[in-house]
């Protein structure tokens, strides 16, 4: 099966191509500028190079959420509108998830976290030793000292939240690791993997139904 994969949960922006469990070719762009702006031209680059057509592809993984709520919409519109016109299925993956997911064999709980802006950041807990991560806690939005965000011990803490208050945590939580910096950025690719676990056994989402898990609301809706 040909997945195509995207993420703009983040600042970062990532596509890949998967035939089954097996990477193709991926791009991952971590300029922070608008992902409206380069992600279709990352899709086409991407068939161009392997030489696809857009009727090649047969299913699409799509973050969606926790992350920026301009970065969702854009990802999840651009998938839905693009599975609409290919007649394929879709399956919305986790973020957190994702950016859990090359962390999988690590011999402790792994941490994932985003950066929520405002002083805050969307995190969950993982289990290790699973190959498809089994959340702890359920996903939460807290600030990095509030008395909410436990760190359980040997953790190791990744994503955008970890690294943006490193400090804070390594105040707080004495038993602690930090993933490596180059795997604090979600890509494609892991969420393409998560979601090829789905597609084997016929789950997938509704594409009507698909929505960003925005987790809490947006400034403009707080200021209304």
């Amino acid at each position: 099966m040909m997945l195509l994969a995207v993420d703009t949960a983040t600042t970062s922006c990532s596509v890949a191509l998967l035939r089954g469990r097996r990477l193709l070719v991926e791009s991952v762009f971590a300029g922070g500028r608008t992902h409206s702006r380069h992600l279709m031209g990352m899709i086409d680059g991407l068939l161009g190079q392997c030489g696809l057509m857009a009727g090649d592809i047969k299913a699409i993984a799509v973050t969606r959420g926790p992350g920026t709520f301009t970065g969702l919409r854009i990802g999840i519109s651009t998938v839905k509108g693009l599975a609409a016109a290919m007649h394929v299925p879709v399956v919305g993956v986790s973020s957190l998830a994702a950016l859990a997911f090359p962390l999988r064999h690590y011999d402790g709980p792994v941490v994932s976290m985003i950066d929520a802006r405002r002083g805050e950041v969307y995190h969950t807990c993982y289990d290790h030793g699973s190959y498809i991560p089994d959340k702890v806690v359920p996903v939460q939005v807290s600030a990095p000292d509030s008395p909410a965000l436990q760190v359980p011990p040997n953790a190791i803490l990744v994503g955008s939240g970890a690294a943006l208050y490193r400090d804070v945590f390594k105040a707080r939580f004495t038993d602690i690791r930090f993933a490596d910096p180059a795997e604090d950025v979600i890509r494609a690719v892991w969420a393409g993997l998560l979601a090829m676990d789905r597609l084997e056994r016929d789950d997938v989402d509704a594409v009507d139904r698909l929505v960003p898990q925005y987790i809490r609301k947006s400034d403009a809706q707080i200021q209304n």
